[in-house]
């Protein structure tokens, strides 16, 4: 529950979260080393520079990591765009060559198939339920043009009809995969692990600056950087938020074409 939630907000609102707390840790860190007076730490300052090396490290290929999970996810999904599109334009010239009446049933039953997949690219909601209703409506539609094309196997099994459930299949079977794409996040435990690690390394830069004034400088930066890969990294992994977005021009070409030759057959 906690997972849902958390993709559903806003990635800047949650890295401008994270810089707070990240700024909050060192702050601590920083304090409590200045608190501190000389000759008491039992810890020398090579050994925390060790440890912070280390963990800093480790910091780096976790973000590197996650990156690469995340932008893995969004290419996956800008490449099933691109399929899809080209799947729903091959069936419908396939359907063109079918007998009528079916032909033309089958054609305006892709022209709403298209429009439905135009509607999912401009969506902005993604909850689950807006998920669900948007699939159910797939499969309506999936089942109406199924139908005609078995009954079609059924009174004319041709070479012609073989060719277009082969790519109405493929279709059908890209929609299942766009769902899964969509639903495909970086799992929210990777995301808490990195939200962990980020504290303690804070912590430990503002404990190795302690007592220096000018430290803070440099870790305001370290924070600033470190919030901006975060920020990239959930906006990748945002399939409707954020300002990183799969281009669904493809799609929205199609519905265009489809919808300017529907418009002018009489």
């Amino acid at each position: 529950m906690s997972g849902n939630i958390f993709y559903r907000l806003d990635p800047l609102l949650v890295c401008l979260v994270l810089m707070g707390v990240l700024l909050v840790a060192e702050e601590l860190g920083f304090r409590l080393k200045g608190k501190m007076r000389p000759g008491t730490d039992s810890i020398e300052i090579a050994d925390i520079a060790l440890i912070l090396g280390a963990v800093m490290t480790l910091l780096a290929l976790l973000l590197g990591f996650t990156y690469a999970m995340s932008q893995a996810r969004f290419e996956t999904r800008r490449e099933l765009v691109v399929e899809e599109a080209n799947a729903i334009g091959t069936t419908y010239l396939r359907a063109k060559a079918l007998p009528e009446p079916r032909s033309s049933q089958i054609q305006e039953l892709l022209r709403q198939y298209v429009a439905l997949r135009g509607e999912i690219a401009r969506m902005t909601d993604d909850t689950p339920e807006k998920i669900r209703e948007i699939d159910n409506r797939s499969k309506q539609l999936h089942s109406l043009i199924w139908s005609h094309a078995s009954a079609l196997a059924r009174e004319s099994p041709n070479a012609i009809t073989s060719i277009f459930l082969q790519a109405l299949n493929e279709m059908i079977d890209l929609h299942s995969k766009r769902l899964a794409a969509f639903r495909n996040r970086v799992p929210f435990s990777i995301y808490l692990v990195l939200l962990i690690v980020s504290i303690i390394t804070l912590w430990l830069v503002g404990y190795y600056f302690g007592r220096r004034q000018r430290g803070r400088i440099l870790t305001t930066v370290v924070v600033l950087l470190l919030a901006s890969v975060m920020w990239l990294i959930m906006d990748l992994d945002q399939p409707t938020r954020g300002s990183i977005k799969a281009s669904q021009q493809s799609l929205i070409e199609l519905h265009q074409d489809l919808s300017q030759e529907g418009s002018s057959t009489p």
